[in-house]
């Protein structure tokens, strides 16, 4: 059965909708909308239509991380992250030496060496800046980037970065009650498409994992779902 958006009658693929919240996205007008309430509420078709996209809502096999995922116990608790590496790097990399380098060679460079300062080049070159820096990052997280989650009693730290550098979020796992893959509102994947996140809820929000594949991000929700429940099993330590 095709879903088609009720605002704009255009086709809506699989990848955009998402069984956890019964929400899809419309690429073509960005109308968001009920499942259920397109097929009239037939919960049954919407399941077997979308059956293989769901993601863990229980415990996962922590002795088989999915490819570039692990799980490392600890006495108190365990950390666990995914690699965001990806096979767009082919792209983003060359991409962003062409023209992240011509521009800023153009614009600053050329000041450099001339010797010579030009307050109007330099401020139209502001834009430019901002966003070779954009896309430096986002070669840096293609190509070596990674999302740890981990658990000391109730402490919870998400990092996502690069090696040692990037972004560190602290919460106490008692603040959340649920975890679920979710749209990540605001942000594009490099199709174009609203990308996914994991989402955490219960007396505060915190959404992170947007670079993840498909099962290291399930692999990651089944994690904390695992965390959430007041359960930590220790499998043997494994790295993939």
């Amino acid at each position: 059965m095709q879903i088609t958006c009720p605002t704009c009658h255009a086709k809506i693929v699989t990848d955009d909708i998402n069984v956890s919240t019964d929400v899809a996205l419309c690429r073509r007008c960005g109308n968001t909308f009920h499942v259920s309430e397109v097929l009239g509420g037939t919960s049954s078709i919407l399941s077997s239509l979308v059956s293989s996209m769901v993601p863990p809502s229980g415990p996962v096999d922590l002795n088989s991380p999915p490819s570039g995922a692990w799980y490392e116990p600890a006495a108190d608790g365990f950390v666990a992250g995914a690699s965001t590496r990806t096979g767009m790097a082919l792209f983003i990399v060359p991409f962003t030496c062409l023209w992240s380098g011509g521009s800023m060679m153009g614009i600053y460079g050329t000041q450099l060496m001339n010797g010579h300062f030009s307050l109007p080049m330099s401020l139209f070159g502001l834009p430019f800046l901002i966003g070779s820096i954009l896309l430096v990052s986002w070669c840096l997280m293609s190509v070596a980037g990674k999302v740890t989650v981990s658990v000391h009693g109730d402490r919870l730290a998400i990092f996502t970065g690069v090696g040692p550098f990037g972004v560190t979020r602290t919460a106490n796992v008692s603040d959340f009650k649920s975890v679920r893959e979710d749209f990540g509102y605001g942000s594009m994947d490099s199709n174009n498409r609203t990308s996914r996140v994991v989402r955490l809820e219960g007396t505060r929000a915190m959404a992170f994992g947007s670079m993840l594949s498909n099962e290291r991000r399930y692999f990651l929700v089944g994690v904390l779902n695992t965390a959430l429940r007041g359960s930590t099993p220790s499998p043997i330590f494994v790295r993939s």
